[in-house]
């Protein structure tokens, strides 16, 4: 099968879940002996080559007219200002319109070069967030699944938040042109139908993983809780400040890591002074050294709010790290409760301090919970089982076989 995804994070480079979850499906595929690419368009300053090879992956990365490589320091001043003023007067949404269409015939020539079969792409497009009107995604010639990952419109009502309507409309339309639809969870499909308005069959697909993991010779640390993902509030990165003040009170010989892209200052506000010193930040790492300080910890927490179905516990879980997540959405698919792995209420900061305490305390149950969630992992999500079931669905689509299509 010839297999074309789109992705606009596809690593390397600063990515979330989506891009992590494209490369390892991306990869098993090739491995599996399909004909892969991947294709995105990149929001400004992303960098990077435009065309590489990903182990057997083919990867394009498509830029907007207005990109320059200035962009790419991010957090500079005038690199914020600059971004502001053009989508405040409207330059930036007139270039991703033209950008679109140049990116469209892009996308044609790829599925004729490659004789792409079908394509896959997520209910999230970075573009979409910068226009204040309606500019759908361009409809391609061969069949397209979309896999919920977490739309604009799912995280904005998942927080009781209001979205704006031509962000919601532009959502809507990758819905409907699509010839199927897969989620990440069975929670992100029931949710995401509800908001949409979306009455067809939704295949439920879990995030895989990559279960053979090395993080070389790394001696874990019983007194160390690490936190992994991007610093905003949806993550629960402050509700865990917060409760680390209580964990410190009753463990001072205790540490926090934290890992993640964001507002490191605004974190440490949440933190007592002699919290504060037991708190180590390392901003956005590469996937190897990820899984070295994933290694080297005892305990992972994933306090989140709203997730499709998160890969990050999936990592703490490969590399043997007991992991405390979040009840929130798709938590419980993921985790057992006391069984491989411990769920908390992300609002309850006295909960959630007393499970970092409990395994902290109680080294035996960590290594239990360790144990089962290692097993968990590679029996139910490796990446060669989740790859299959993709495929499978796949066929099912282009045989016109998927629950009546």
């Amino acid at each position: 099968m010839n297999i074309l995804y789109l992705c606009d994070e596809y690593p390397p480079g600063q990515h979330g879940g989506i891009g992590t979850s494209v490369q390892l499906l991306a990869r098993q595929m090739a491995v599996m002996g399909h004909r892969v690419i991947v294709a995105g368009l990149y929001p400004l300053g992303y960098g990077g080559a435009d065309e590489f090879t990903d182990e057997s992956v083919k990867v394009y990365r498509f830029r907007l007219d207005l990109d320059a490589p200035w962009f790419e320091n991010r957090d500079r001043l005038l690199v914020r200002i600059v971004r502001r003023l053009l989508k405040v007067t409207g330059m930036l949404e007139r270039d991703i319109r033209k950008s679109l269409t140049r990116y469209h015939s892009l996308l044609e020539e790829l599925i004729a070069r490659y004789q792409i079969d079908i394509v896959e792409m997520p209910d999230y497009n970075d573009y979409v967030k910068f226009c204040r009107g309606y500019v759908p995604f361009p409809k391609l010639s061969v069949p397209v699944v979309v896999k919920l990952n977490g739309s604009l419109t799912y995280f904005a009502c998942e927080a009781d938040k209001d979205v704006a309507v031509n962000i919601k409309q532009m959502e809507q339309t990758i819905l409907k042109q699509a010839t199927a639809i897969s989620s990440a969870s069975k929670y992100t499909a029931q949710k995401s139908a509800e908001y949409f308005g979306y009455d067809k069959p939704i295949e439920v697909i879990h995030n895989g993983i990559n279960t053979h993991v090395s993080a070389g010779d790394v001696a874990r640390d019983p007194h160390q809780v690490i936190f992994t993902g991007s610093l905003m509030a949806k993550k629960g990165i402050y509700q865990l400040a917060k409760a680390w003040n209580m964990v410190n009170a009753g463990r001072p010989d205790a540490r926090l890591l934290i890992l993640g892209k964001g507002n490191q200052h605004k974190v440490t506000e949440y933190l007592t002074p002699s919290a504060r010193r037991t708190v180590t930040f390392t901003g956005h790492v590469d996937t190897q050294t990820l899984y070295r300080y994933l290694s080297a910890s005892a305990i992972s927490i994933f306090p989140s709010y709203a997730e499709a179905f998160a890969l990050a516990p999936l990592e703490a879980m490969v590399c043997g790290t007991a992991v405390i997540n979040s009840n929130r959405t798709s938590g419980a698919e993921l985790i057992d409760d006391q069984v491989d792995g411990i769920l908390i209420d992300p609002d309850d900061i006295v909960q959630m301090a007393a499970a970092m305490v409990y395994l902290l305390t109680d080294t035996h149950e960590c290594e239990r919970l360790a144990a089962a969630g290692k097993s968990k992992a590679e029996h139910h999500f490796s990446i060669e089982n989740i790859a299959g079931e993709n495929l499978g669905f796949y066929s099912r689509v282009l045989s016109g076989m998927y629950n009546g299509l």
